[in-house]
């Protein structure tokens, strides 16, 4: 981010002080284990998920809390919910929707909620002036390509310092709704990571500010345990994509029916030494349609059943999700 870019007042400057977040990589747990700790460093007393509300595409505007749509389906929300839990129950409601589009934002906070929560955070630390945030480096608009980056597991970062207030400097640079994806103080009292996969985020910090966290009625969060699994699909997801897969095998095509919208899928096995190709066509019931190829592997009959029925997940998943 080029000083010319800094929104007025954010106060938010690039570093490469990239041995601030030495500490953070050995209190995670290896990335592909799937659990809390794996995302947000493990060791805090506490922790907590904020899930990122459903938002309008076009505008961004916020629609509807995570509640409401549970209050709507019937699905309860627990505390390892995903979005499609509670947005793509297993029998169609009987009132409509109350979001549309294609759900929560993955891998940025609802820039009102930052706010809220750096407001909460920045009086449970000694530093709240002194704060570290990290943006990932994928991200093509950021005008920092060159210098050192914060290496973990998985992912780079560009690293930036500024008061806690900075999470949300980004929002707006290219047009982009960018919260930051992991911060900190300087006294490491509480760590907060947004995945870029995930339409949630992480806090870890004393019990006390978790309790606080929770209760406040101006954002959504959960109590969040460190070993909590992160991602998976639901078991009504998962025998509607096991049927297709079925279907799909023994006759090239299928039609998979949902509480959300439908999925046509086409097969090409893979022949000799090259690969095979499913593609899918969706109609889903949030006004979004889309089609789409990927290419398959699999070489015996259960690796490609495996590799298709994994796929199948995720596009009924993408459904309600984006």
């Amino acid at each position: 981010m080029d000083a010319a870019d800094e929104p007025a007042g954010a106060r938010l400057a690039w570093s490469d002080d990239v041995g601030q977040a030495d500490w953070i990589g050995p209190r995670l747990v290896p990335f592909g284990s799937g659990v809390v700790t794996s995302v947000v460093p493990g060791g805090f007393p506490a922790y907590a998920r904020i899930l990122h509300p459903a938002e309008d595409p076009d505008t961004g505007d916020r629609l509807v809390r995570w509640e409401a749509v549970s209050a709507w389906s019937g699905m309860p929300l627990r505390g390892d919910s995903q979005f499609h839990s509670v947005a793509l129950p297993p029998v169609r409601p009987a009132s409509p929707a109350p979001w549309s589009g294609q759900g929560p934002q993955r891998g940025t906070m609802y820039p009102p909620d930052a706010e809220v929560l750096a407001e909460l955070l920045r009086a449970w630390t000694t530093t709240p002036d002194r704060c570290w945030f990290c943006l990932w480096d994928g991200y093509g608009w950021i005008a920092v390509r060159d210098g050192p980056r914060v290496r973990l597991p998985a992912r780079d970062y560009l690293l930036y310092r500024g008061p806690v207030e900075a999470a949300v400097a980004a929002v707006g640079l290219a047009g982009h709704q960018q919260t930051a994806n992991l911060w900190w103080p300087e006294d490491r009292e509480w760590c907060v990571a947004t995945e870029i996969d995930l339409s949630w985020t992480y806090v870890g910090g004393e019990a006390g500010l978790i309790e606080r966290l929770v209760s406040n009625d101006r954002i959504e969060a959960l109590p969040a345990g460190p070993q909590d699994h992160v991602g998976g699909v639901e078991d009504w997801v998962a025998r509607w994509a096991a049927q297709a897969t079925t279907d799909l095998l023994a006759a090239g095509a299928a039609l998979i029916t949902t509480s959300r919208g439908i999925i046509r899928v086409w097969l090409t096995r893979p022949a000799g030494r090259g690969s095979g190709m499913l593609r899918t066509q969706s109609e889903g019931d949030n006004g979004v349609s889309g089609s789409g190829s990927r290419r398959l592997h699999g070489r015996s009959e259960q690796e490609l059943r495996e590799e298709v029925r994994s796929s199948l997940a995720w596009e009924i998943v993408g459904l309600v999700e984006r």
